[in-house]
């Protein structure tokens, strides 16, 4: 039987609104908004070259579930170029982009095929001949807390089975909610095979044989997705699989830790810092978070001057211009290291001992209100460990040196 190649891709988010960023220079912000359409593009490009039997979508195309016009405009330029090559695309929509939310749609081209919400196969045959089956279903609306996997037909009979599925595998350790949640046993047992997932940002090969994989998403939207992102390029054949991952993003994001340790001049940290960022190995332009850590012989005014955003601003107004772009866009102190602080007011001390000895659970439910949100849910991700640690080490701090927030 001959093989098959296609490109899997999830998570899109085109249109992503890239919140708190306006502070950077216009150029370099026209260009991140624009990021996720530039690797979309790319992604495209690849298919092409490539000539791939198909391409499939796990869910979240777009950011929003009001997805915008412009948003649609470019993924139909880019459907159409797909299908001008004969290479068809097998979509279905996730939480972000479920088929509940209120739009002003455009007509997909014929060689998009979206799965409905309740769950169905397709089928396609390819050049070679090879009868291929696809499982999937689209949401129907934002929030499936309930198993789905359930309704995914087993032994169907084809060259090849490839399910689509948006969703948390449960072993799997993520900031994102849990939704139709699934085992990798659950998975196996249908014998497909290869399982085309989406919703986790992170790519993942949760098992071999069969593949079952995250790609992770096509460009990294904030400072907690870094490194590459991009597809893979799966060949399929009877006998084994093959996956080549291809990047996609258009800007980096990365993260430098630099130790402050005896530096107690302004001067040193501002040095640095220059050089950490020149040192960071990187494929392309990226936007930098730098922490700094063992602080402690820093004065107060020097502290404040970092908290405040000065040294910051001194930064971006001098880090020389190279061939690839490193701009620092934040500059942290790492105050996970918290240290036994006599404080005599017992009321401030049960609310630290309280935050401090807070787990991630409880963190959520402090939290409810925000997430469920209507206007503010799309742009906040689920608290993990480390996360919260930062912010209960950032509130003491505040509680402790209130006027460091001035």
């Amino acid at each position: 039987m001959d093989k098959i190649r296609f490109i899997h891709c999830a998570d899109l988010h085109l249109d992503s609104p890239f919140v708190g960023l306006k502070h950077l220079p216009a150029e370099l912000f026209e260009r991140i908004q624009n990021s996720t359409f530039a690797a979309f593009e790319k992604l495209v490009k690849e298919a092409i070259r490539r000539q791939v039997d198909f391409m499939v979508i796990s869910g979240d195309l777009f950011d929003e579930e009001d997805r915008s016009i412009r948003a649609q405009a470019k993924l139909v330029n880019q459907f159409n170029l797909l299908g001008e090559e004969g290479i068809p695309v097998y979509v279905i929509h996730g939480n972000h982009d479920h088929l509940g939310g209120f739009r002003l749609e455009l007509d997909m081209p014929e060689n998009v095929l979206i799965f409905d919400k309740e769950t169905e196969v397709k089928e396609l045959v390819t050049k070679s001949g090879a009868l291929v089956k696809l499982a999937g279903f689209s949401y129907g609306t934002r929030h499936i807390r309930e198993r789905r996997i359930s309704e995914y037909p087993k032994q169907i009979e084809a060259d090849y089975v490839i399910g689509l599925l948006h969703g948390s595998e449960g072993s799997v350790h993520s900031t994102h909610e849990s939704y139709a949640p699934f085992s990798i046993n659950e998975l196996k047992e249908k014998n497909y095979h290869y399982w085309a997932l989406g919703h986790i940002h992170q790519r993942q090969v949760l098992h071999q044989e069969p593949p079952i994989v995250y790609p992770g998403n096509i460009q990294g939207r904030h400072r907690k997705e870094t490194g590459e992102k991009g597809c893979y390029l799966v060949e399929l054949s009877q006998q084994d699989a093959v996956l080549e991952f291809i990047p996609t993003q258009d800007i980096i994001w990365g993260k430098v830790v630099v130790s402050l340790e005896g530096v107690e001049r302004f001067g040193e940290v501002f040095q640095l810092i220059e050089k950490a960022a020149e040192e960071f190995e990187v494929n392309g332009d990226c936007l930098l978070q730098v922490d700094l850590i063992d602080f402690k012989d820093l004065n107060s005014d020097m502290i404040h001057a970092i908290d405040n955003g000065d040294l910051l601003q001194a930064l971006q107004a001098d880090l020389p211009a190279g061939e690839t772009i490193k701009w620092v866009h934040s500059i942290k102190l790492s105050r996970f290291e918290h240290v036994d602080i006599d404080v005599k007011d017992p009321f401030i001390t049960d609310v630290i001992h309280t935050l401090r000895n807070m787990n991630v659970l409880e963190g959520k439910e402090a939290l409810v209100e925000l997430y469920e949100h209507p206007s503010l849910y799309r742009y906040i991700d689920s608290l993990k460990e480390d996360e919260l640690s930062q912010l209960v080490e950032e509130t003491v701090d505040l509680i402790l040196h209130p006027s460091r927030s001035q």
